[in-house]
């Protein structure tokens, strides 16, 4: 019988709910539906254990909670329709799966009781909040028409997203610059209209760069996600996930759409020797602010070198991370709020872990306005353009760039991607 726990931040309840949690642990549907014999969380656990000072059973018992957050955020979406306030992993307060609702009746626990016995989720919270997720998404689309329009031409940048963990709204405002007329008029304009639902948060005043070009390792065939990969000079930047086309068993790269604008001609990675070799050329790429950051490189696999393209992501070691040059990906999601994520790029070279902060986002990346991106505390830097985003070998999203020397990262959800180029992840 799965135990339930419904909290209303009640936070004296909070404790004996989570010990209840951890001395039952129950593994959700997601973390069951890896290959058999496959621990997910080996290559994560502990380093997620040291990041937040708890021992490593805790850590595998909320990534397991973070494995079902999407899956949940979808069902729910369609079940409580306009009475749904979203749902994020509260950082805050032990990674919970926290779930708004405007009306937290009789049919609302209900519902959030059903769905969290059916994806095997046995610790969450249910709050009030005022604006429904309908609202939110309303809300962040005009935000984000007119964060296109007054960013036109300006010397500075704002941004716009969803803050599903404060029930509203974000603004991005630059520590620095001086906004446009334009911009302060409508600034003005979205308080007035907008209220207690829009909060203000940071957002760098150029943008976000589009990062490529540095310096990184490659690796032996099979080719795989999260090594570098050349236009020869040109430009490098990173691999994201091995996909395959819908209509046949083509092979492709997925990364970031602005690596291969302009550069449509062959790209090419390294053995660990260092001896060059071809990947083939882009057979499509997306630059769009109403679509996305995205790009497909065909792999020709070459018989000297036969790539022979796996379903894995390269992951080195670091303070997060344990080393797997062989990480596998076993599905793709959404992203929520609040969850882990972690990426390789090949100019950070070194993998790291944070989680997001934004989704939705409306920002300037690379010059070009982009909107429903999602915004994360992972590093980055140049070069790491197109890098996977993922936890738990779940695929998640690519890199898209970030502000140099400060973890504060954008990235393409891999759901958009794979629709709109007619591919799937390779799991």
């Amino acid at each position: 019988m799965i135990e339930e726990t419904i909290m209303f931040r009640r936070r004296r309840l909070v404790a004996g709910a989570l010990a209840l949690a951890l001395a039952t642990p129950l593994v959700p549907v997601a973390a069951a539906a890896a290959p058999t014999g496959v621990d997910v969380f080996a290559e994560e656990a502990a380093g997620f254990a040291k990041d937040r000072g708890i021992t490593e059973a805790e850590a595998r018992q909320r990534m397991a909670w973070q494995l079902v957050a999407p899956d949940l955020d979808t069902r729910l979406t369609a079940e409580l329709g306009s009475r749904y306030g979203g749902l994020w992993i509260d950082v805050r307060d032990g990674d919970r799966v926290t779930i708004g609702a405007t009306a937290v009746d009789g049919g609302v626990q209900a519902t959030v009781k059903a769905a969290t016995a059916e994806l095997g989720l046995s610790v969450y919270d249910l709050v009030p909040v005022k604006r429904s997720w309908e609202r939110l998404s309303a809300d962040n689309d005009w935000l984000a028409g007119e964060v296109i329009r007054v960013n036109a031409g300006a010397a500075v940048a704002l941004s716009a997203g969803i803050r599903t963990d404060l029930n509203a709204v974000q603004l991005g405002l630059p520590a620095d610059g001086v906004l446009s007329a334009a911009q302060k008029a409508f600034v003005e304009a979205a308080r007035a209209r907008l209220g207690a639902g829009l909060v203000f948060g940071a957002a760098p005043g150029r943008g976000f760069a589009a990062f490529a070009g540095c310096v990184s390792p490659y690796c032996d065939p099979p080719l795989r996600g999260a090594v570098k990969i050349n236009y020869p000079g040109v430009t490098s930047c990173t691999a994201g996930f091995v996909a395959q086309s819908k209509v046949d068993t083509k092979k492709y790269l997925v990364t970031a759409g602005h690596c291969a604008m302009g550069r449509t001609g062959n790209w090419w990675s390294k053995n660990a020797g260092l001896h060059e070799f071809k990947i083939g050329a882009v057979h499509r790429w997306i630059f769009d602010t109403y679509i996305g950051d995205m790009a497909l490189i065909r792999i020709d696999d070459p018989s000297e070198i036969g790539w022979n393209p796996q379903p894995w992501v390269m992951v080195t070691w670091s303070l997060q991370t344990t080393e797997n040059q062989t990480y596998h990906i076993s599905s793709d999601n959404m992203s929520v709020v609040g969850m882990r994520v972690c990426t390789t790029g090949q100019a950070t070279r070194m993998s790291n872990c944070g989680h997001v902060t934004e989704l939705g986002l409306t920002a300037n990346l690379g010059g070009l306005p982009m909107r429903n991106l999602g915004r994360t505390t992972n590093c980055s830097k140049p070069g790491d353009s197109g890098a996977p985003m993922f936890a738990s070998h779940v695929a998640y999203g690519i890199l898209a760039g970030g502000v140099e020397g400060d973890c504060d990262t954008v990235y393409q959800g891999i759901r958009t991607a794979e629709r709109e180029l007619n591919v799937n992840i390779l799991h």
